[in-house]
């Protein structure tokens, strides 16, 4: 599989017109727009069109044919049949790089009938190879070689080095095409001594195409000596790109070898040269052969990870070919693994994606192979059969062109012979009719003896008027310097107005100049206001948390201080006024006094004043609080609360993290509050208050099955109220939601992050 698809990719990669930069292409492109605006119509003016149409050929239609009939209308308004001829042969270059010869030839054909009338040998040979290049890309071979033929005759005649280069070079990538090796060889060796006796930068794709046909003739050492070669002149000129291409061709050498280490050396400098120049297409290769080594070391699952990067950078380049290959090699992988779910939707996807752009008889015939081999794995014998009936299809498709092309080649080599042996015949019946011109011509020669008598009476009549145009001549002198001190004014006004023109655009340019430094100015204004407005609304912010912290503690201190007086002070005077009443209790018992009933039941009073005092001492600052912490402080709390009517039930674990006094404190006062509020005003039956702590903070659930409320309404009974209780969760950082409506119960849901 590997040996098939990396020649396959690498013929697309060499076999191509010459890379030119980006950068590069569009500077120059930027560098004759410049030279158009500067120019008046004249040819020069036509011919910048047609280099820039031409430059636009291998990037843009729209541009290349836009151009182009600029060039061809003012070609021909100006009658300038070169412009004319320029610009077919531009529009022709671009459906050749299209690799679209049908509609490339006929802008040739028409071109050149102009270079032969123009008897423009140079251009004519030009042209001639693209026509060669254009019949070699519909396999017409005969007259691809006629063509180029003509293009080799008229170079070795001007000394058209460059040109001849490359059509020995067309004519080698022609007999390649062709099947035959040696005199492709032979062709591609002229065409490198003239690139090297002129130095000539395109040298690296002829080493690249000499190694590629060695190496298809399995002659391994002389296939490593060019892409060698390729790779030292690349390295001159830091063409890492060609660089990369020759080590993709090393990779396949040495897979043919057999020397797997060495390949996967080669692809892995090849991808770095690749990533370097950024060629994508270059990366995409390298990674699909990456993948399909693997696939012949059986190292399958090492093997899909490089065709899926492949996948990846095809995507991300919307580039779409060679996509269909890379897919069902990757589902050719899982079937070696077995995996045939994954296999199938690969090979699905793959059959898709090469039916939708139009992928090459080789990619149908590797995914219907591998198709038929995951059917027949998968026991979907029909399908297996189905699939491999289509293989064989496209196999005997592909000897029935070649026998096709062959038999179309000789009845073509027949054709021409047949019309050679004409010319051979009307040839001789010219040399007869030649003699009768001989004649003709004697009679012609005594003609012009009696011309050339007349001719002596003229030049003595052309003497007198050599004589008068001599008169004419000096009063001719005397206008011309009438009008160089015309023109001599006229310049001094020029210079004037150029003047003028230079100081209106100095005080243009400082008018501009002006206006953007108070542009500046205005932005750095409204910056720095914004600026100052966002440092205000940040030193706000900061000031309101401060008062809500100095208001929480100054509560919380109250609290403690009152708590304090209620135990140390009014605690303990009711708790001596219940024991001096107790001591009473004694003495009223025995004397039997009629008011002791009523004593009695004051007694109960005091006490029952002393456990609500404790009570509200405890509630403000609970002792369970500040022993055992939040849970057993409202555990305890919930314990004073449970009655017949109200039945409260606590769902928590122990905390695993301790949290702050000041948290836990806060925490204590909005539970405590919310279950308050739930005795007052909910008129519930059931209080469900839940406490659980996880990695990212501390979260409390309160819910009843009260009458509920509107939570879009605050009534001024609420006591501490929701946005007192909000005030204090926001100030921890945290969040509480109340989910509430008449008639359904509520819900308080408090979350406190553990930054609090």
């Amino acid at each position: 599989m590997l040996q098939r698809f990396i020649p396959k990719t690498l013929f697309l990669l060499l076999f191509t017109l010459p890379f030119v930069a980006q950068a590069q292409l569009n500077k120059e492109i930027d560098s004759l727009k410049n030279l158009l605006k500067n120019s008046r119509l004249d040819t020069i003016q036509v011919n910048i069109l047609n280099k820039i149409a031409y430059r636009y050929s291998t990037t843009d239609s729209v541009n290349t044919f836009s151009y182009a009939n600029q060039a061809t209308e003012k070609a021909k308004l100006l009658k300038f049949k070169p412009g004319i001829a320029g610009s077919l042969d531009v529009k022709g270059n671009f459906f050749l790089y299209k690799t679209n010869p049908l509609k490339a030839l006929p802008f040739f054909q028409e071109s050149i009938v102009i270079w032969t009338e123009l008897k423009d040998e140079n251009q004519q040979g030009l042209t001639y190879r693209n026509i060669g290049q254009a019949y070699l890309l519909m396999q017409q071979y005969s007259n691809a070689i006629a063509a180029l033929e003509k293009a080799e005759k008229i170079f070795l005649k001007t000394k058209n080095q460059k040109g001849l280069s490359a059509t020995y070079h067309a004519l080698g990538l022609m007999y390649n095409e062709k099947g035959e090796k040696d005199i492709a060889i032979d062709y591609m060796v002229k065409s490198l001594k003239i690139q090297d006796a002129t130095k000539d930068k395109d040298i690296a794709g002829t080493l690249n195409n000499l190694g590629k046909l060695h190496m298809d003739i399995k002659n391994f050492p002389e296939a490593i000596k060019y892409y060698n070669l390729c790779i030292d002149n690349a390295s001159k000129n830091n063409d890492y790109r060609n660089i990369g291409i020759s080590q993709i061709n090393l990779t396949n050498v040495y897979v043919n070898l057999l020397d797997y280490p060495k390949a996967l050396e080669y692809l892995e400098k090849a991808k770095a040269n690749f990533e370097k120049s950024n060629f994508k297409r270059g990366v995409v290769v390298c990674y699909n052969n990456l993948g399909a080594i693997n696939i012949r070391l059986e190292r399958y699952e090492d093997a899909i990870p490089h065709l899926k990067k492949a996948l990846e950078i095809s995507q991300e380049n919307q580039s779409k070919q060679g996509v269909a290959l890379v897919q069902q090699n990757i589902g050719h992988a899982y079937t070696l693994l077995k995996n045939y779910p994954d296999a199938l939707n690969w090979m699905v996807d793959a059959e898709k994606t090469a039916i939708q752009y139009g992928a090459d008889q080789y990619t149908f015939g590797e995914i219907y192979n591998h198709r038929a081999m995951l059917d027949s794995a998968m026991g979907n014998y029909q399908g297996a059969f189905n699939y491999r009936s289509k293989y064989v299809a496209i196999n005997d498709k592909s000897l029935n062109e070649r026998v096709t092309r062959q038999v179309a080649e000789t009845q073509t080599k027949y054709e021409v012979e047949k019309k050679e042996l004409r010319i051979s015949l009307l040839n001789k019946t010219d040399s007869i009719k030649s003699l009768q011109i001989s004649n003709q011509q004697l009679a012609l020669l005594d003609a012009d003896l009696q011309i050339t008598q007349d001719s002596l009476e003229l030049r003595t009549k052309n003497e007198i008027i050599l004589q008068n145009r001599l008169d004419s001549t000096q009063k001719e002198e005397k206008i011309r310097t009438l009008d160089n001190e015309k023109r001599i004014q006229l310049l001094v006004l020029k210079n004037q107005d150029l003047a003028l023109t230079r100081r209106n655009q100095t005080i243009i340019g400082i008018s501009i100049l002006a206006a953007l430094l108070l542009l500046s100015g205005y932005l750095y204004y409204k910056q720095r206001v914004a600026r100052q407005e966002q440092q205000s609304q940040k030193a706000l912010a900061e000031q309101q948390e401060r008062a809500t912290v100095a208001i929480i503690e100054a509560e919380e201190k109250e609290r403690k201080r009152i708590a304090s007086d209620l135990h140390d002070g009014v605690g303990q005077l009711m708790t001596a006024a219940w024991m001096n009443l107790q001591a009473l209790d004694e003495e009223m018992k025995d004397i039997q006094s009629p008011t002791y009933p009523m004593f009695n039941k004051t007694l109960e009073l005091v006490k029952e004043s002393c456990n609500e005092v404790r009570q509200v001492s405890h509630n403000m600052m609970p002792n369970a609080l500040l022993r055992k912490g939040l849970v057993n402080a409202v555990r305890e709390f919930i314990s004073q609360l449970n009655t017949g009517k109200l039945s409260i039930h606590l769902a928590t674990e122990e905390l695993k993290n301790p949290l702050p006094s000041h948290v836990e404190t806060i925490l204590y006062r909005v539970i405590q509050e919310s279950v308050n509020n739930v005795v007052k005003h909910a008129q519930a039956s059931v209080l469900d208050i839940s406490i659980n702590q996880d990695g990212a903070g501390i979260d409390v659930m309160i819910e009843d099955n009260g009458k509920g409320f509107d939570t879009t309404i605050t009534r001024p009974t609420d006591g501490i109220g929701l946005q007192n209780i909000s005030s204090r969760i926001q100030y921890l950082k945290g969040t509480v939601e109340w989910d509430s409506a008449p008639g359904r119960g509520t819900l308080v849901a408090i979350h406190i992050p553990f930054n609090a």
